[in-house]
C-alpha cells in the first residue's frame, strides 16, 4: 500500500506548531497538556497497554445499549482514526468502489486508494449551504459500490443533514 498524506494532514496544527496559530476555529485536535495543569493529580494511575478490543467491562456496557449484542461483538477504538481505518480494510478490496461526499476525513480516503479501491467523489458546494445532495450521490454510485462515506455532522463546515 502507498499512503499518500492529504494536504490538510501537512497543515494539521501537529505539524505547523500550535504556537503558530492565533485562533483556531475548526481544528478538533487540541495542544498536548499535562494532567497537572488541569489541576489533577493521579498518584496511583497505572498505564498499560490495555486489551485489544477495548476494556471487557466498556464492551459490556456498549453492548447493554442494545438487545442481542454481547462484549464480543463490539470493538471499542482509541480514536476514530483507528476505527475508520478499520472499516475501510475490512469492507474494501481492490475489487470495489467507495463514494465519498467530501470534504471528508483524510482516513477515509486515503486507506481505501491505499487498498486500491476505486473512488468517486461528491463534493458539498459553500453556495448550496453544504447540503448532501441525494441524487448527486445516488448518480455517483456503481454496481459494485460498496460504501458510502459521509460525514454528519460534517468536518469542518458543522452542518447536519434531517
Amino acid at each position: 500500500m502507498n499512503y499518500a498524506r492529504m494536504v490538510i494532514e501537512k497543515e494539521a496544527p501537529e505539524e505547523y506548531g500550535y504556537d503558530r496559530i492565533r485562533f483556531n476555529l475548526s481544528e478538533s485536535s487540541i495542544a498536548d497538556q499535562k494532567l497537572s495543569d488541569m489541576g489533577l493529580s493521579l498518584p496511583d494511575l497505572t498505564l498499560f497497554y490495555g486489551e485489544h478490543r477495548g476494556d471487557r467491562e466498556l464492551r459490556a456496557l456498549v453492548a447493554a445499549q442494545d438487545d442481542g449484542l454481547s462484549p464480543d461483538d463490539v470493538l471499542v477504538t482509541a480514536g476514530a482514526a483507528g476505527a475508520l481505518f478499520i472499516i475501510s480494510t475490512a469492507l474494501l478490496s481492490e475489487r470495489d468502489h467507495l463514494a465519498v461526499v467530501r470534504p471528508n476525513y483524510a482516513t477515509n480516503i486515503e486507506t481505501p486508494r491505499a487498498i486500491g479501491c476505486a473512488i468517486s467523489y461528491i463534493d458539498l458546494d459553500f453556495d448550496d449551504g453544504f447540503a448532501v445532495d441525494v441524487e448527486r450521490v445516488a448518480a455517483g454510485l456503481r454496481p459494485n459500490t460498496k460504501l458510502i462515506s459521509v460525514t454528519c455532522p460534517h468536518n469542518p463546515t458543522g452542518t447536519t443533514m434531517g
